[in-house]
């Protein structure tokens, strides 16, 4: 099984580009909009909401790394909850991707002691599950593992 964490924060009058250099920890930026920014470059309308996602500086987790991989998006949350509300965020969720290979599909998301920690911040966690062949799910995980050793 492959795991694939987002983090997202946004809100209504909430600005990215004014706390950029204040974020704190490793996680990347994936992309980020401004209640200003166009939708498109011909026509007038406007996000009208502010906009910020990161990803894992891995990207992906597969079981092995889940509980280092679950712990590092707790840590980036409460690193720097403050500072997005301060500025502006009313809403965050970490959207989660799990990748199998058929069959039955159990997993946890997050453990009961992680559960306490992200209740805190009020993030929603939606859920997307994706099925693919076995050997791409042995291949992409191959991968991934060695990326987690090399990090």
């Amino acid at each position: 099984m492959i795991y694939k964490y987002s983090f997202s924060v946004l809100g209504d009058s909430f600005y990215p580009e004014l706390i950029l250099n204040n974020i704190q920890g490793d996680f990347i930026i994936e992309s980020f909009i401004s209640p200003t920014d166009r939708k498109f470059e011909n026509k007038p309308d406007e996000y009208g909401y502010g906009n910020l996602s990161f990803w894992h500086k891995n990207k992906f987790s597969t079981e092995d790394e889940i509980l280092k991989y679950e712990k590092d998006f707790i840590e980036f949350i409460g690193k720097n909850h403050s500072l997005f509300v301060e500025n502006g965020v009313t809403e965050s969720e970490v959207f989660i991707e799990i990748y199998f290979d058929g069959g039955q599909c159990n997993f946890e998301i997050f453990n009961k002691e992680l559960l306490k920690h992200i209740g805190d911040f009020e993030v929603s966690l939606p859920i997307s599950v994706y099925l693919l062949k076995s050997e791409e799910i042995n291949k992409w995980e191959s991968e991934i593992k060695l990326k987690w050793r090399t990090n």
